[in-house]
Parts: C-alpha cells; sequence; structure tokens
C-alpha cells in the first residue's frame, strides 16, 4: 500500500514538473517578442483595415489563364476565412491587395526507358521518357493601403513559392499523340491544388501581417 501511494505520489511530481517546465517556455518565448496567435488573430484591425480589394492577378508566367485559379482561390480563401470583409470596388476598401504568378511551369523529375513502356523485340533507339513531372510556382503578394481609389503604402507584402509532383501520362499507360493534352490537363489540376493551398497560406500570413 506505502508503495503504491509513493508511486502516485511520484507520478503528480513528474507532471508538476512538466507543466512549470512548459509554462516557463512559454514565458520565455514572451520575453523574446513571440506571442501564440489562434485562428481568430488579426492584426490587420490593428492598422484600420477590414475591408479589402482584390485587384486581379498579374500573370508574369508563361502559362496562359493560371491568374484565374489563383484569382478565384484567394477570393474564396478570403471569404472563407471571414476576417476581412472583400469589397468589389477598389475605393470601398480598406486596403488592396495585389498580386501576380512569376512563374507556372514543370518538368520532368523522374523518367525511364521507353523499351520498359513500350516492349518490342524490333532493335531501336534508345529514349528516355518521362514519368513524373513537377510543377513549379512562385507568386507575389503585396497589401497597400487604398487613397482614393488608388494604392498607396504598403501593409504586407511577401512572396510564395510551391511545388508539387504529377504522374506522366506514361505512368498512367496513356499513350498516343494525345499525350501533350493529358499531361496539360494533369498540370492544370496540379495548378489548382497548389493555389489551394497557397492562398490558405497567403490569407494568414497576410491578416498576421507575418
Amino acid at each position: 500500500m506505502i508503495g503504491r501511494f509513493l508511486s502516485i505520489r511520484r507520478a503528480l511530481f513528474s507532471r508538476i514538473a512538466v507543466g512549470t517546465a512548459v509554462a516557463g517556455a512559454l514565458l520565455g518565448l514572451s520575453a523574446c517578442g513571440y506571442a501564440l496567435q489562434n485562428a481568430k488573430t488579426n492584426s490587420l484591425r490593428e492598422i484600420g483595415v477590414n475591408s479589402v480589394y482584390v485587384a486581379p492577378v498579374k500573370n508574369l508566367s508563361y502559362k496562359p489563364g493560371v491568374e484565374n485559379i489563383f484569382y478565384n482561390e484567394m477570393i474564396e480563401s478570403l471569404l472563407s476565412g471571414r476576417r476581412v470583409k472583400v469589397v468589389d470596388r477598389p475605393e470601398l476598401a480598406d486596403a488592396i491587395l495585389e498580386s501576380s504568378v512569376e512563374k507556372a511551369s514543370y518538368a520532368w523529375s523522374a523518367k525511364t526507358s521507353a523499351g520498359s513502356i513500350f516492349p518490342t523485340t524490333v532493335s531501336v533507339i534508345d529514349i528516355e521518357v518521362a514519368t513524373e513531372y513537377q510543377a513549379d510556382v512562385t507568386c507575389s503578394f503585396h497589401l497597400r493601403r487604398q487613397k482614393h481609389g488608388q494604392p498607396e503604402e504598403v501593409l504586407w507584402e511577401s512572396g510564395f513559392s510551391r511545388s508539387r509532383r504529377f504522374a506522366a501520362n506514361n505512368q498512367k499507360v496513356e499513350y498516343g499523340t494525345t499525350s501533350g493534352l493529358i499531361n496539360e490537363s494533369e498540370f492544370d489540376r496540379t495548378l489548382k491544388e497548389i493555389a489551394h493551398g497557397m492562398m490558405q497560406d497567403v490569407h494568414e500570413a497576410m491578416v498576421a501581417r507575418f
């Protein structure tokens, strides 16, 4: 009975020690200027920004239409977050969000011998074909205070880069003259996935001005 009591006592002291250590670590972070932020943190309100106008995304890449994908995902992210109001005219906003897609491309990331995909008894020149591609996207963002419908001082700015791999038509066992179209279709799908995740990160970073 005494042994069981001592075990319980040791367990309690252990929990107290861990709790004290965690509290001390949190206090140390606060002293260094760090603060834990919850899902509702909104530092934009501290500088008087409650509404945002999202300007059309500029496409500086060679991928036609990619600006529409990222614009739609940004609007969706801001609306679902509900921490800033999205308005449809710049003169109604406290700030204007400007953005551009600087890079949206893909290149092979894995390849194999054509003979391993197209087995044949005929002797041919050995060539390599892609089995996997990697999409790379780079975007920049600037949030500027609005005055008379025009952007002025920069309140927040940042750049984001994302990469994601997708299967090539050869890995999908789809061959023929449509292979280029299949790869482009997979690239478009991957761009939407990248845009969705990136715009959520942009929303959080912008609202926290991080």
